[in-house]
């Protein structure tokens, strides 16, 4: 599947009514954790309209899910679905490129 056919299938997924399966990695209330956590709600509430679910882990908590899902540093999104996954790194401040990398624009 060459570029424009994989970026075809995954626009509007959320117009598909796929559910997107988000997983937020934080470090307790930290900074940029906590930031992150505010960005990520705000987001939700303003352009995840459809189906949609949330996992927040705290690391110092759940070493073990942070480990098998191969996130060494937080704060850390992982969009699990739709596919194909995505990770975004930092506390989500720049809303246009979180966006971008979510495929939600």
């Amino acid at each position: 599947m060459n570029r424009s056919e994989r970026k075809a299938t995954t626009k509007g997924a959320e117009d598909q009514g796929e559910t997107y399966i988000l997983r937020l990695f934080t470090a307790d209330d930290e900074p940029n954790s906590k930031q992150a956590k505010e960005n990520l709600k705000r987001l939700e509430e303003t352009y995840l309209k459809g189906p949609h679910k949330k996992e927040i882990v705290d690391v110092l908590k759940d070493f073990q899910t942070a480990l098998d899902n191969n996130v060494l540093v937080t704060p850390c999104l992982i969009l699990d679905s739709p596919l194909p996954k995505v990770t975004v790194f930092g506390n989500l401040s720049n809303i246009e490129k979180v966006l971008a990398s979510l495929r939600l624009k």
